[in-house]
């Protein structure tokens, strides 16, 4: 059972954190006296009371809170029982601290109790997590040039749902800081959630901004203070403009970044397809075969590989050839992308932290992950090789989505550059003989060949042996890096 708070989205934040963050708010505001400063969502009051600590007077503060079993931070503080969401002020604040409630559509009934309003308020952003409805609504209220530092979950930097999210911020702030914070900063809580800190100024004006964002990559622990050199990175607000869906992208190397330009060829260009078959019940449809004998009438069924399944992997499950009878007669059995069904292919892996390619034979079928085809069918096993180098599985995971779960869709915006008749004729056959050795012995180890693969593509793009270095360290422990 959770707690009330943890229903509410509510997670103390850690000391050394808030310390942070209150600095950070003290570096950017011209002055302690004379201000108002917000905490939208006070919980157990710890912003307020280190700011009190940090020379701030109570009159100047500002908390408000929706929890009425919470007790008052401070007798002199500016004290509600308020929902921050429903507050009709704008640009009212020099400064807002806090860390919202982190609590998606799915995961609270707020967002059907206010349906209506939060259509009309929030409508254009997205309606998708609290938190981001809290920046919005923090931005409003914040006096031109006015500073706002929040610590919220990391999913905004690259998900497709906050692209319009994105899009403001870049418009209405200008961002001075984005800090990954470390992965376990709340398990003291017993939350899994990976957060950033991030800390802007509403524009004074539409002019773009002129300074350059401190970028920090994720930490290990709390030193924000002397984060390892190589973790950091300046870039120029513009370059969020330039990416796909405005991506948020950390600390990855400009000549990475580069090839994400607005004027770049997406992989989509040459690799069509994507979902197949969604059961709607994969108990009641699908077989494993597991003790016996495959029948006759049973096609192979491919439905999300993971990382030890690169290349190429025996099908695992199957499904009885009269399947589109299923069409008609059961309402959650849907079909996309048929033209595409027992053709020779690609098919990848769509849940956890790593990201794989494997052959996808021909007469097969396939489920909801992604599943591509390329134009002319001799270049297969480039693509193969490709999408399970290094450097594609850090462009998926670092730059073009951030969270679990990988579609068609992310994969398809990967640059794609056209390789040389050499390095292609490489590629081709190294693949191609990586499958067969899978093939013959799925134990088969691969390192040899994917160091010719990982080689191959770095020079393909043009990345630097520093950024190879950056890239090799990422894939190597991707679930403490990302």
């Amino acid at each position: 059972m959770f707690s009330p708070q943890r229903k509410m989205g509510q997670y103390t934040t850690p000391q050394e954190t808030v310390q942070y963050m209150t600095q950070k708010l003290l570096l950017e505001l011209p002055k302690k006296s004379g201000v108002k400063i917000l905490d939208p969502a006070t919980g157990d009051g710890i912003f307020i009371h280190t700011l009190l600590e940090e020379g701030f007077s109570a009159n100047s503060l500002y908390a408000l809170d929706i929890d009425r079993n919470i007790a008052p931070p401070h007798p002199d503080v500016h004290f509600y029982y308020e929902d921050f969401l429903k507050v009709n002020q704008n640009e009212q604040y020099d400064a807002i601290i806090g860390n919202p409630p982190y609590k998606s559509k799915r995961q609270s009934p707020y967002f059907s109790e206010n349906r209506e309003r939060i259509q009309r308020e929030f409508g254009k952003i997205g309606i998708h997590n609290l938190y981001s409805l809290f920046i919005h609504k923090g931005i409003q209220c914040l006096k031109p040039g006015g500073v706002m530092t929040m610590i919220v979950q990391d999913s905004f930097l690259t998900n497709v749902y906050y692209k319009n999210f994105r899009e403001f911020l870049l418009k209405e702030t200008e961002i001075k800081e984005i800090v990954l914070a470390p992965r376990r900063l709340f398990h003291k809580g017993k939350a899994d959630v990976r957060t950033a800190i991030i800390t802007l100024k509403k524009r004074n004006s539409e002019r773009p901004a002129s300074e350059q964002m401190r970028l920090v990559d994720r930490l290990k622990v709390q030193d924000y203070d002397h984060p390892p050199e190589d973790t950091v990175q300046f870039l120029s607000q513009q370059t969020f403009w330039q990416m796909p869906s405005y991506n948020f992208a950390i600390n990855v190397p400009e000549d990475i970044l580069r090839h994400f330009e607005a004027s770049y060829e997406p992989l989509g260009n040459v690799l069509k397809g994507g979902t197949g078959i969604s059961t709607g019940d994969d108990r009641s449809f699908l077989r494993t075969f597991e003790e016996g004998p495959v029948p006759p009438d049973w096609i192979p069924f491919y439905k999300n590989g993971g990382r030890k399944d690169a290349w190429y992997y025996e099908p695992k499950y199957y499904i009885h050839q009269d399947w589109p009878a299923y069409v008609e007669r059961e309402g959650n059995f849907t079909v996309r992308n048929r033209a595409y069904f027992y053709k020779r292919g690609i098919t990848c892996s769509s849940m956890g932290v790593d990201f794989s390619a494997a052959l996808l034979p021909e007469g097969s079928l396939f489920g909801v992950n992604a599943n591509l085809f390329p134009e002319h069918e001799g270049d297969l096993y480039y693509f193969l090789g490709l999408l399970n180098s290094k450097l594609i599985k850090y462009m998926v995971r670092k730059v073009l989505n951030r969270t679990n779960m990988i579609t068609s869709g992310y994969i398809k915006k990967i640059p794609y550059i056209e390789p040389d008749p050499f390095q292609k004729q490489v590629m081709i056959e190294t693949a191609r003989s990586i499958v067969e050795k899978k093939k013959e012995d799925p134990s088969f180890p691969t390192s040899d060949w994917q160091t010719i693969v990982d080689q191959t593509v770095y020079d393909i793009y043009g990345i630097s042996s520093s950024s190879r270095s950056k890239v090799h360290d990422f894939c190597h422990n991707i679930m403490e890096k990302i």
